[in-house]
């Protein structure tokens, strides 16, 4: 059975709580999340993922790669991305993202060599990420919320990432 979820959510690392619109990895001193420690080990079966817990966590982290190197490599390719929030109106910058990912989209589609996707593939890419990246500012909203309403978001996004990793395991069988 295919579980098909409507919800959107931000794929978040672990440093956020796993609340209502943040999805988080599952955390735990036994419960490996980064790529490099599915690759320590002398055999295959030492690096694999134990557990649906693990499951998740390993594709978790695989994704949040790809978008942090697509989002890197895009802030590379148009430089204006990197201060525009100093200069423009809030609908200008909405303008200026969509026009960038389009004709970054296009690129990828249509062009023969993408230099900066074609850096992005080397085992050593590293992008530069700022500090306001990072998310470590404070969102009012989220602390006005009530705990009551923390522990149901919390138990309700726990509930959709067990959901993830049950479907992770039944499809790797």
């Amino acid at each position: 059975m295919l579980i098909i979820f409507t919800d959107k959510y931000y794929v978040v690392d672990a440093g956020y709580p796993n609340t209502k619109g943040y999805l988080a990895p599952y955390k735990g001193t036994n419960i490996r999340y980064h790529i490099p420690d599915f690759r320590r080990g002398e055999t295959a079966a030492i690096r694999a993922p134990k557990g649906a817990k693990e499951t998740f966590n390993y594709h978790h982290s695989s994704l949040r790669n790809v978008i942090e190197r697509t989002f890197g490599v895009w802030k590379a390719r148009w430089a204006i991305l990197k201060d525009m929030h100093v200069g423009f109106t809030y609908e200008t910058q909405v303008n200026i993202v969509l026009a960038s990912m389009t004709i970054h989209n296009y690129i990828r589609m249509n062009g023969r060599g993408d230099e900066e996707f074609d850096k992005a593939q080397q085992e050593s890419y590293n992008p530069r990420i700022d500090v306001d990246d990072e998310g470590s500012g404070s969102n009012n909203e989220t602390q006005a919320s009530t705990s009551s309403q923390r522990r149901n978001d919390d138990m309700y996004m726990s509930a959709v990432r067990d959901m993830i990793a049950g479907e992770l395991i039944n499809r790797l069988r």
